[in-house]
């Protein structure tokens, strides 16, 4: 399991990867809800959780687990399907890991700077404003 914040990178440049490589089963894999109903598909989610969380532990062991785990998959879910879409730049190889590495760096960077100044923020209970 990655410990270190340039083995995270690696594993979210694979995820977006294997998106790029294999579009159709990327798109069907997500294109449903999680039924929570199917055993198979809810261990599938859990075993995703708990290797994310997993590796953010082991890689920034002062920060909430389950908040930057939940960001850095969302990240790294939203990069593979922004470059699905052609809304990054997916022409190269090193475009999709220069574009991958960055995004991630800069999450960890203000994870790590957040995690040894002030304490995590909470979000207003009604973020609707009403």
């Amino acid at each position: 399991r990655p410990t270190t914040p340039e083995e995270l990178a690696a594993v979210a440049l694979a995820y977006v990867r294997f998106a790029l490589e294999h579009p159709a089963l990327f798109r069907v894999m997500f294109a449903e809800p999680c039924d929570p109903a199917n055993e198979e598909r809810a261990a599938a989610t859990d075993a995703i959780h708990t290797y994310v969380r997993g590796i953010v532990h082991a890689t920034f062991p002062a920060a909430d687990p389950q908040a930057l785990s939940t960001a850095v998959w969302a990240l790294v879910h939203g990069l593979a399907f922004l470059h699905l879409d052609g809304k990054l730049d997916a022409s190269s190889p090193q475009a999709v890991a220069g574009q991958v590495h960055a995004a991630v760096d800069a999450l960890l960077a203000i994870s790590a700077s957040r995690s040894q100044t002030a304490g995590p923020s909470r979000a207003v209970d009604d973020v609707s404003g009403s």
